[in-house]
């Protein structure tokens, strides 16, 4: 008997999310708890101005970047932390969320990363053992310093290796620091056996800078890239070569370049990328911050987005083919959750009902 909703399904659907950033999974409630622990001022207006949830037209708002900003000056024991890592665990429980490999910035937390890191490790341990969630590392630069703030940032990183630290990443405001003045950190981490990834084109930027992510540095993923659809042929070129791309379809730089509802939905670019056979795999980027969660993201991408869930199997897929895990952990997840899926996905009561002119059909061009 057909008898699943697709609310359930969004939820229930094995799911993985590799572009989340920790400090992006901090509620509200945690936010003022630590600035009322170590007697930071901090007023329900401020605080409420860092979440979509509570921002209005007129109010005060400030984004994603000024949040995780503030969270790491107040962020100053092992134990906020992971107080942190143990809540995005039990929220990613509840939204069928898996697998996570999480953002975090070393060079910006007030605590030495030979402290910081066990105590992350310790987490993600009780993590899964609590709720059945993996977490991971990526250590990454705050591309808003210099270049050698992040490269003794990556060497503290490989004098304390472990198999929870995967690779690299970058993030931050882009505009002034593109990807390559931090050649030096990547070249660092590669040679060590860390894997590579890099926000590229990310606020309507130029594409060279997704070109130079995998061109010049190397990077086995690209985080956003939405800009690489100014450039038919370069998207053609990475749709063929399967390059992941991690996208966000709760952006909100898009959301407010078309605050209309209808023309945001007909021009977001991951439709674009998606048309083009691009390797995408929906994220959630800042998952409080952007009032948003792994079964939410799903949902948009099928009930705003127009993608069917052919695609959004697909997609997964891809999330687990791009997951810095290994050959063998990938094939059993595959068998397993893409049965999961199928399994789910045979007991909805119907499948999405998607407008023609909104639908975005999608497959990759290699596989």
């Amino acid at each position: 008997m057909k008898t699943r909703s697709l609310t359930q399904f969004y939820q229930d659907i094995p799911k993985l999310d590799l572009h989340y950033h920790l400090l992006g999974g901090v509620k509200l409630s945690t936010m003022q708890a630590l600035a009322n622990k170590y007697q930071v001022p901090l007023s329900e207006e401020d605080a409420k101005s860092y979440y979509r949830q509570y921002q209005t037209p007129g109010a005060k708002r400030k984004g994603g970047i000024e949040a995780l900003t503030f969270l790491y000056q107040i962020m100053r024991e092992t134990v906020d932390y992971q107080t942190v890592v143990l809540e995005v665990a039990e929220a990613a429980k509840v939204s069928g969320l898996r697998y996570i490999e999480t953002f975090w910035n070393p060079s910006d937390s007030a605590i030495a990363y030979d402290i910081l890191h066990p105590a992350l490790v310790e987490a993600a341990d009780l993590a899964y053992q609590t709720f059945g969630v993996i977490i991971r590392y990526i250590p990454s630069i705050n591309r808003e310093t210099s270049p050698e703030i992040a490269v003794a940032m990556i060497e503290e990183v490989i004098q304390h290796p472990h198999p929870y630290v995967l690779g690299v990443g970058i993030d931050y405001k882009e505009q002034n620091a593109p990807v390559e003045s931090f050649w030096k950190t990547y070249r660092i981490a590669e040679l060590n056996g860390l894997k590579k990834t890099a926000h590229c084109s990310e606020f309507g930027l130029h594409w060279r800078n997704v070109e130079t992510g995998i061109e010049l540095i190397g990077c086995d993923r690209i985080d956003h890239g939405y800009s690489i659809v100014d450039n038919p042929e370069l998207m053609h070129k990475y749709a063929l070569s399967g390059v992941p791309f991690t996208v966000i379809p709760s952006n909100t730089y898009f959301l407010m370049q078309w605050p209309d509802h209808s023309e945001w939905q007909q021009k977001q670019p991951i439709r674009q990328m998606a048309k083009a056979g691009l390797n995408i795999i929906p994220c959630t980027d800042d998952w409080y911050i952007h009032d948003t969660d792994s079964a939410n993201c799903y949902r948009v991408m099928v009930e705003e987005l127009g993608f069917d869930l052919d695609a959004i199997r697909q997609m997964i897929e891809n999330s687990i083919d791009a997951a810095w895990v290994s050959e063998q952990q990938k094939v059993t997840w595959k068998k397993e959750w893409l049965a999961e899926f199928d399994h789910l996905r045979a007991q909805l009561i119907e499948e999405p009902t998607i407008e023609a002119s909104l639908y975005t059909p999608y497959q990759r061009l290699s596989k």
